[in-house]
């Protein structure tokens, strides 16, 4: 019989077996084998529970709510809606709770909610922390009310009577929950205008944390008109005034008071409006490196429109000092053609790595090879990569062996890196158990070495 022809049930408990073997990506690289795997990889993967931690040490999830999603965010939203949906192990308090708190919604909502919707849309705020198993541990050691869960969930889901009762009650709009941001940030950063002024009236004027709450709320939603009134609350005594906080509008400084909220939320939004609002706001505008580390952050995140935006206001195309101070590898990183075709263009060199002025991690085309991208390798090495240079193409296949991307490493060896010293990476793919990256090293340099003689 036939691997495909086994019943659904078998075949699925041998995918989750090889998906433990393998590892989350590898794993999902069992997607590309037919379109019956790719189909039946994704639950499979759900039922390991590897992604439990995947997103522990990985920048997958920070900063997700202004990101392009090429499927991976979506991919953890599913899964943690899973968890939510299935655990039953009292240890697991992150996803116990949000059930927990999405039942006590839909029972005090005065309208009719479905629990598996309200579940669905409660776990987009609560995916940073609830993809953490830390989280856990400051569930069990550090108990906070769980009202203020059923706060947060109010807030974002815009139950305005839930929330109305739980102010009075005393619970504070701008605390945060194990796994929800604030429930002032939550208002804004879902665009429920009542409940932020609700929030506002209920705390004191010149309370730094409300303000930066509903700041960084207003900047992730990107609504100038929300920014304005985070800035500028109607139940402030004097409606007039330009000053924020007690600050004057236009001296303020990034490091201190309102004007370090400020600061906080630039660098949580995507529309370029917004950004130059905040900015508005400071004795100087914002240049030199925190320009460039803003660009790099948005082509990373593969905000195309806002990384020309932050060009043209002159943040300089090769970045910044740091490990990934340069745009043009942020967005290979990130799989963003678009981005990566628009620096090129603007002029970024695809061989920068430092100069006398800055050091930086390493080169765009080593994190091509990374992501997995073909189109951006080449793409690169049609804008000038010479693979030949030794960090540059040895790094770039060893990631690509490292990824078992066999048509990159076909590209890269018909290119002529590593000719000749390939052992090593023969070696490395099989210390790794990848025998095919082996083989393919092997026959390929077996083949080169007689092709030359």
């Amino acid at each position: 019989m036939l691997l495909l022809e086994l019943p659904a049930e078998l075949l699925q408990k041998i995918l989750v077996q090889a998906i433990l073997a393998r590892g989350v990506k590898r794993g999902l690289r069992l997607r590309l084998v037919c379109k019956i795997f790719s189909h039946m990889v994704q639950p499979a993967l759900f039922e390991t529970q590897l992604l439990d931690d995947f997103a522990k040490s990985s920048a997958v999830v920070r900063n997700w709510y202004i990101g392009k999603d090429h499927g991976g965010i979506a991919l953890l939203h599913s899964y943690l809606l899973y968890r939510v949906q299935n655990e039953t192990r009292p240890h697991q308090r992150r996803f116990l709770d949000i059930r927990k708190v999405s039942e006590r919604v839909c029972e005090e909502s005065s309208t009719d909610r479905d629990l598996v919707s309200t579940m669905e849309t409660l776990c987009w705020p609560a995916l940073q922390a609830a993809m953490k198993s830390s989280t856990n541990t400051k569930i069990e050691n550090e108990p906070l009310s769980p009202e203020l869960d059923l706060l947060c969930a109010a807030a974002y889901l815009n139950v305005i009577p839930l929330a109305k009762r739980l102010l009075q009650e005393g619970h504070c709009p701008t605390s945060e929950s194990h796994l929800f941001p604030s429930p002032m940030r939550l208002a804004a950063w879902a665009g429920n205008v009542d409940l932020m002024v609700l929030f506002q009236e209920n705390m004191p004027e010149y309370e730094e944390k409300g303000l930066r709450e509903s700041l960084i709320g207003a900047a992730i939603r990107g609504d100038i008109k929300l920014a304005r009134l985070a800035a500028y609350p109607p139940s402030r005594a004097t409606p007039d005034s330009t000053d924020v906080a007690g600050e004057q509008f236009g001296k303020m400084h990034f490091a201190r008071g309102a004007g370090n909220a400020l600061a906080d939320a630039m660098w949580c939004t995507r529309d370029f409006e917004v950004y130059q609002y905040f900015d508005s706001f400071f004795a100087e505008p914002t240049g030199g490196i925190a320009l460039a580390s803003h660009a790099r952050i948005h082509a990373q995140l593969g905000n195309l429109e806002m990384v020309r935006s932050l060009l043209d206001a002159g943040a300089d195309i090769q970045g910044s000092s740091d490990k990934w101070g340069n745009p043009l590898c942020c967005a290979c990183r990130g799989c963003h053609e678009d981005v990566v075709d628009f620096l090129l263009e603007r002029g970024a060199d695809p061989n920068f790595r430092g100069d006398k002025e800055r050091s930086q991690g390493q080169f765009a085309i080593r994190s091509a090879a990374a992501a997995g991208s073909l189109t951006i390798t080449r793409k690169l090495i049609g804008h000038g990569v010479d693979v030949r240079v030794r960090t540059q193409g040895r790094q770039a296949l060893g990631e690509a062996v490292r990824l078992e991307h066999t048509a990159m490493v076909k590209l890269l060896l018909g290119l002529g890196v590593a000719s000749g010293e390939r052992e090593s990476f023969i070696e490395d793919a099989r210390s790794r158990g990848l025998d095919s990256m082996a083989e393919l090293l092997y026959e390929e340099e077996t083949t080169g070495v007689e092709a030359r003689h």
